[in-house]
């Protein structure tokens, strides 16, 4: 087997929730992960005769690419198939094992191991280590971490440290969306997705500044789920809130917010993102073809037909019926 190029692009959306992966070239050196401009690769060149040892695992959601592992996928077996334009995205890129050399935006830096780096897929930039460095690396829709982090680049080519803790809780978000079967219905994978956009906004923004009595506790982080899965199971409740939240919860409203607030972001942002991520997974559900669009906004939370129409054409950059529209005629 000879070393490969993998090129990994994602599309906008659940209609194609695979990574769309090629081949481009079956007579290089090392082996490179490409995430749109963005390249990741191996700086020990290895004998083209020579079989490429890797251990990795790669899976796309809609807005996300997790890949987990020790040096990068080469297989030139992998059929040929389009490149799609590159998404506005940022990737996450963490160094479990080993150290590796991050370049973009005129700046290099050394990236340590559990030391993790945010870089661009727009801009032209190079991520490079050894054949043995191990990586965890997520590529995430930019528009969506923006919302949690709304300074965010401030934060480009910044090398951020992870406990031992939060490094565990990543690894296991991450596991978590490999794991995820296709077959599995296009608002969990959603979910998982927003769960893993907010987690990295939290070690980005969340950690720096913040001692130790004041992060968050297993009781908390437990509180944020219990949370979290609440509003997952009532979305269409147009009454949704802070004070319902806690009263279910058995807490006060403030502490509710304060939750939300640990993890980069308000609760009402967090309940439009989940809301619009819910509706885009309604208006591409073939049994519901049909139904009206007012209703399905409604079964996700919106009473306002022209709210909704314009925050879904800002997160997705086309409208309801657009979307539903392109979906039909690729049918």
């Amino acid at each position: 087997m000879l070393a490969g190029l993998i090129l990994v692009t994602s599309g906008p959306g659940p209609e194609t929730p695979d990574s769309l992966i090629a081949v481009a070239s079956k007579n290089l050196a090392t082996p490179q992960l490409q995430f749109g401009r963005l390249t990741f690769n191996v700086e020990s060149p290895l004998p083209t005769d020579s079989r490429v040892s890797t251990d990795t695992a790669l899976h796309g959601l809609p807005g996300a690419i997790v890949f987990i592992g020790t040096g990068f996928p080469a297989n030139n077996r992998l059929p040929d198939v389009a490149i799609a334009p590159s998404p506005d995205a940022v990737v996450f890129a963490v160094v479990l094992k080993g150290r590796a050399r991050a370049s973009q935006h005129s700046r290099e830096e050394i990236i340590e191991q559990d030391h993790a780096v945010l870089m661009t897929t727009r801009d032209a930039g190079w991520h490079t280590s050894s054949h043995e460095t191990q990586h965890l690396i997520v590529q995430i829709d930019r528009a969506a971490l923006a919302i949690k982090v709304p300074n965010l680049s401030a934060w480009l080519m910044r090398p951020v440290l992870l406990e031992a803790r939060t490094l565990r809780l990543l690894m296991a978000h991450c596991q978590e969306a490999i794991d995820l079967d296709e077959s599995a219905p296009t608002h969990l994978q959603h979910h998982v997705v927003a769960d893993l956009c907010s987690l990295i906004a939290l070690l980005i923004i969340g950690l720096e500044n913040r001692s130790e009595t004041s992060r968050p506790s297993s009781t908390r982080l437990l509180r944020w789920h219990a949370i979290k899965a609440a509003i997952e199971a009532d979305l269409g409740n147009h009454g949704l809130s802070a004070d319902t939240l806690a009263a279910a919860q058995k807490i006060s409203p403030d502490y509710v917010r304060k939750l939300f607030r640990e993890h980069g972001l308000s609760l009402s942002e967090y309940l439009l993102e989940r809301r619009l991520a819910f509706a885009y997974a309604l208006l591409l559900d073939p049994l519901r073809a049909d139904e009206r669009i007012g209703k399905i906004a409604d079964e996700a939370g919106f009473n306002d037909l022209s709210y909704f129409n314009r925050t879904f054409r800002r997160r997705y950059a086309t409208s309801p019926s657009d979307l539903r529209r392109e979906r039909k005629s690729s049918i």
